[in-house]
C-alpha cells in the first residue's frame, strides 16, 4: 500500500509538504527510497521510547572530513579509481551559497555536479543545462559529469578537455566537506589525502519527560488520493509536532509538557499559543540527534536496527532528517536551490508492529522534486 499525497498549496505557500503512506512489506518501499535518494544530510534525529546507545549510533554513523581541494583533484584518475568507483563519495563545497556563487558537489552515485553562476559557466566552456532556479533565464547553469563513465579516461579527448578547462578556470583550492562511505553499510571509511582534517559527528541526547504525543493511528487509515480536510489538518499538526520534538531543547520540553498548566504558562515570559490537539497521550521520549555529513545508507542502517528493537515493545520510531540547504540536489537528483529557506528535509513515523510508515517530505519552492 502506498499513496503520495501533496497537501493543498494554500496550506504551504512557501514550503511544500508531501506525505506518503507505505507498507513496510511492500516491494516499492517509498519510505526506504526517500532515504536512499537523499544524499546531502547534515542532521538526523531519532525519537524513541527507549534511549539509543551512543556507541551503537557511532558504529552506524562515523566521521567525515574537511579538506582543501582544487576541483581538478576530483577528476584525477587516482581519486576516481581509488575512491569514487569502489566507494560512496559525498562532497560539497563550502565557500559559496547555492543562490549567490559556484557550488561543486559529488552526489554519492559518482556524478560531479557543478552549479555555476553565468560568468563562470561561460568561461568554463563545458556544456551544461540552464538551471531551473532562479527563474531568470540563463542566470545559472548546471553541469553534470559522470565520473564512472568510460570517457573519463585520461587517454580520451573528452577527459583531456575537461581537465584543461578545470585547470584554466577552476584553478584555486576550495573548502569541501567530504565523506567516504562503504557502499553496502554506509559506514565511514578512511580518507588518506594531504591536508585532510577528520571531523567526528556531534551527538546530542535529550529526554523529553511527560510530553504530549499526538495519536497517529487514524492517519494510517487514509488510502485515497484526495484525503479529507480533517486528515490534511491533522497530518500538518503531526509534522509540526515532529519539528518541535526533534529539536530536543528545553523549549520543546516546555511547549509539549503534559504537566504545564495555564497558570504555569502564564507565569513564564514566553508567549506561545502552540498546543498538541487531541487525540494525544502523555509519554516520555528520548531524542538522539547526530550532526555532520551523514550518508543515506548509514541513516537507513541505524533506522532499521532501531525499528527492529522497537518492534519488541510495539512502540513507534520517529526519524527526522535535515538536508544541506546549499546542496545542488535534493531527492533523486532533482535540482535544489535556496530562495528564502533552502529546505529539504524529511520525517518518518514507523509503526513496526503494524508494518507501516508515514513519510513527510518538505522542500522549499525552488526545488524540482515538487
Amino acid at each position: 500500500m502506498s499513496s503520495h499525497i501533496p497537501l493543498p498549496k494554500e496550506k504551504h505557500s512557501q514550503t511544500k509538504l508531501y506525505v506518503t503512506l507505505s507498507s513496510l512489506t511492500s516491494k516499492k518501499r517509498e519510505d526506504k527510497r526517500c532515504i536512499e535518494t537523499h544524499p546531502f544530510n547534515y542532521r538526523c534525529t531519532f525519537l524513541t521510547n527507549a534511549p539509543l546507545e551512543k556507541q551503537k549510533v557511532l558504529e552506524h554513523i562515523g566521521g567525515y572530513y574537511r579538506v582543501k581541494l582544487k576541483p581538478s583533484d576530483l577528476i584525477s584518475p587516482d581519486f576516481i579509481n581509488g575512491y569514487v568507483k569502489p566507494d560512496t563519495i559525498i562532497a560539497l563545497s563550502l565557500e559559496s551559497r547555492i543562490d549567490t556563487g559556484d557550488v561543486i558537489a559529488i552526489d554519492g552515485q559518482g556524478t560531479l555536479i557543478l552549479s555555476l553562476c553565468k560568468d563562470t559557466y561561460e568561461e568554463l566552456g563545458i556544456v551544461g543545462s540552464k538551471a531551473q532556479f532562479p527563474l531568470d533565464d540563463g542566470s545559472r547553469h548546471i553541469v553534470r559529469i559522470d565520473l564512472n563513465a568510460g570517457i573519463m579516461d585520461p587517454s580520451k579527448k573528452y577527459y583531456q578537455r575537461i581537465k584543461w578547462r578545470f585547470d584554466e578556470v577552476l584553478d584555486r583550492e576550495m573548502d569541501f566537506l567530504l565523506g567516504r562511505f562503504d557502499r553496502e553499510t554506509g559506514m565511514s571509511l578512511n580518507f588518506d589525502m594531504p591536508g585532510v582534517t577528520q571531523c567526528n559527528p556531534v551527538i546530542e541526547e535529550h529526554v523529553l519527560r511527560n510530553i504530549w504525543v499526538p495519536e497517529v493511528n487514524e492517519l494510517f487509515d487514509e488510502t485515497t488520493k484526495h484525503p479529507s480536510d480533517v486528515w490534511n489538518e491533522r497530518v500538518s499538526e503531526v509534522f509540526e509536532w515532529i519539528g518541535v520534538a526533534a529539536s530536543g531543547t528545553d523549549g520543546a520540553q516546555r511547549l509539549l509538557s503534559a504537566k504545564t498548566t495555564l497558570a504555569m504558562a502564564a507565569a513564564t515570559s514566553d508567549i506561545c499559543t502552540y498546543s498538541v490537539d487531541e487525540p494525544r497521550s502523555s509519554q516520555t521520549l528520548y531524542a538522539t540527534s547526530v550532526s555532520g555529513l551523514i550518508s543515506a545508507r548509514a541513516i537507513l542502517s541505524l533506522l532499521e536496527s532501531t525499528v527492529a528493537e522497537s518492534e519488541k515493545t510495539s512502540s513507534n520510531v520517529v526519524l527526522c532528517v535535515w538536508g544541506h540547504e546549499d546542496a545542488p540536489i535534493s531527492w533523486a537528483a532533482n535540482e535544489h536551490s535556496y530562495l528564502v529557506s533552502g529546505e529539504n528535509l524529511y520525517a518518518q513515523i514507523h509503526q513496526p508492529h503494524a508494518n507501516q510508515c508515514l513519510t513527510f517530505q518538505a522542500c522549499g519552492p525552488w526545488d524540482a522534486f515538487s
